[in-house]
C-alpha cells in the first residue's frame, strides 16, 4: 500500500478518475495504432491476391495461435478468451485478482491474436486492461470497496471511449453490464474517466469510424418495420453465436489429448483454412465493415457466406484460447445481418424506400445487443460512430427487441459466467 494517507477524499478520487481516464486513453490510442500498423503489414485482405499470398493466410493465424498459447501458458491464464467475465467475477465476488502480469499478458496475447488474423476484437482487451489499471490503483491506494469497484468501472468506460471514440457508450456499458445501475457518485467518476479518454483520442486527430453517411430519413415508418425484423433476426444470430462459442469452448477445454499451448494454434489453423477462400474473416473486421459501407450493390449469397464463416472463425478463435474481444466481430456480423434482411425486404417490398447502410447500422446495434444484452450500449456505440442522432429510434427498437428475444431463449449474455439458465 502507498503510505498511510487517507485517499478516500472525494476530490482526490475525482482526480484519480481523471488520471485513470487519461492513462487508458493513451494506452488505447497506442494499442490501436500499433495493431493498425502490424495488420497493414501482415493482413493484406484482397480477394484478388495471388494464391501464394493467400496460402500464407492458412498458416499465419496458426502461428499466432501458437505464440498466444505460449504467452498465456507462461504469462497468465486470465488472458484467454474475451476477458470481460473475469472483471464481472471480480466485481460480483468482491475479489481483487488482476496483476501487472495479467495486464501485460492480455495486451500481448490479444495483439498477437488480432495481428496474425485471429477473428477477435480489440475492445475486450482494452476494457480488461483499463479495468485492471483501475483495480491496481484502487488496491494500491487502499480505497473503500465501493470506490475500488468504481475504479474498475472507470477503466472499462475509458477503454471503450478511447478505442471507439464513444464516451456515452462507455458509460452505458458500465451501467448495463458491469454494475446494472450507477449511483450518482459512481456515475460522476465513470463519466470523468470516459470523457478524459475521449479527449485523448480527439486531440490525436483520429477520425470517427463511420462518418458522413447518407441515411435517407432514418425515422420513417418503413425503417421502423425494418428495425423490428432486424431485431428478431439478430436475436437468433446472437443466440446461435453464444451457444456455439460456449459449446466449443467446453469441448476444447475438456479435450485433453492436445496440449493447452497447441489449442489456440488449432483454432488459428481452422481460421486460416477458411481465410484461404474468404480472407474477409481475418482480424477484427473493421476494414470489411468500411468496404461494405462503400459498396454500391450487395450479393445475397455472398453476404450469407461471409456471415456464416465469420461466426465460425470467431467461435474457433476464442473457444480455442485465442485472446480478444467480441465487440468488433459482433458489429461485422450485425452489419451483414442488416444487409441480408434489407435485401430480402426489398425483394418482398420492391417499392419500399430504405437505405442499405441504415439497415447495416441497425443490424450492428441489434446483434451486439443480443450478444452482450446491453441495448443502450449497442445503440450509443452506433450513434457515436456516426454522430447522427436521428438514428436513435430505429437503433433502440432493434436493440431492445434483440435483447428481449435473446433473453427469452434461456441463454444468457456472452459475458455471463454461467451462460445457460435453467428453463
Amino acid at each position: 500500500m502507498l503510505g498511510k494517507l487517507n485517499y478516500n477524499n472525494r476530490y482526490f478520487k475525482l482526480i484519480i478518475a481523471l488520471i485513470l481516464g487519461l492513462l487508458v486513453g493513451m494506452i488505447a490510442l497506442l494499442y490501436n495504432n500499433f495493431l493498425n500498423f502490424i495488420t497493414s503489414l501482415l493482413l493484406k485482405i484482397d480477394l484478388n491476391s495471388s494464391a501464394g499470398l493467400r496460402t500464407g493466410f492458412i498458416f499465419l493465424p496458426a502461428l499466432g495461435g501458437l505464440l498466444v498459447g505460449i504467452v498465456i501458458k507462461y504469462g497468465s491464464l486470465s488472458a484467454k478468451g474475451h476477458g470481460i467475465p473475469a472483471i464481472l467475477a471480480s466485481i460480483e465476488s468482491k475479489e481483487r485478482h488482476l496483476s501487472y502480469r495479467d495486464l501485460l499478458t492480455e495486451g500481448f496475447a490479444s495483439a498477437i491474436t488480432i495481428a496474425t488474423g485471429g477473428s477477435a476484437g480489440r475492445i475486450g482487451p482494452i476494457i480488461e486492461i483499463g479495468s485492471g489499471l483501475g483495480d491496481l490503483i484502487g488496491y494500491q491506494l487502499d480505497l473503500k470497496l465501493f470506490d475500488y469497484q468504481t475504479m474498475l468501472g472507470c477503466g472499462a468506460a475509458a477503454g471503450i471511449a478511447g478505442l471507439f471514440h464513444a464516451p456515452l457508450a462507455g458509460i452505458m456499458f458500465v451501467t448495463e453490464v458491469l454494475f446494472k445501475q450507477l449511483e450518482k457518485d459512481r456515475l460522476i467518476m465513470v463519466t470523468i474517466s470516459a470523457v478524459a479518454a475521449d479527449m485523448i483520442i480527439r486531440l490525436s486527430g483520429r477520425d470517427l469510424f463511420l462518418a458522413n453517411l447518407n441515411l435517407n430519413q432514418p425515422g420513417n415508418a418503413v425503417n421502423f418495420l425494418l428495425a423490428i425484423i432486424i431485431g428478431i433476426v439478430a436475436a437468433g444470430l446472437g443466440i446461435i453465436f453464444i451457444y456455439s462459442l460456449k459449446f466449443m469452448e467446453k469441448k476444447i477445454n475438456d479435450y485433453q489429448k492436445i496440449n493447452s499451448i497447441l489449442k489456440p494454434a488449432l483454432g488459428g489453423l481452422i481460421v486460416g483454412l477458411i481465410a484461404f477462400k474468404l480472407p474477409q474473416v481475418l482480424g477484427s473486421g473493421n476494414r470489411i465493415i468500411l468496404d461494405l459501407f462503400n459498396s454500391k450493390s450487395y450479393n445475397l449469397y455472398f453476404l450469407f457466406v461471409i456471415l456464416f464463416f465469420k461466426l465460425v472463425a470467431t467461435v474457433f478463435t476464442l473457444a480455442s484460447g485465442g485472446s480478444g474481444g467480441i465487440f468488433s466481430p459482433a458489429l461485422l456480423m450485425g452489419s451483414l445481418t442488416g444487409l441480408l434482411v434489407n435485401q430480402i425486404f426489398i425483394i418482398i417490398f420492391p417499392t419500399a424506400a430504405n437505405s442499405a447502410i441504415l439497415a447495416a447500422l441497425i443490424g450492428m446495434a441489434a446483434v451486439l445487443s443480443a450478444v452482450i444484452r446491453a441495448p443502450l450500449t449497442a445503440s450509443f456505440v452506433i450513434l457515436e460512430f456516426t454522430h447522427n442522432y436521428s438514428l436513435i429510434i430505429p437503433l433502440l427498437i432493434a436493440s431492445l427487441i434483440a435483447e428481449q428475444v435473446a433473453n427469452s431463449s434461456g441463454i444468457k449474455s456472452v459475458y455471463s459466467p454461467t451462460y445457460f439458465k435453467r428453463i
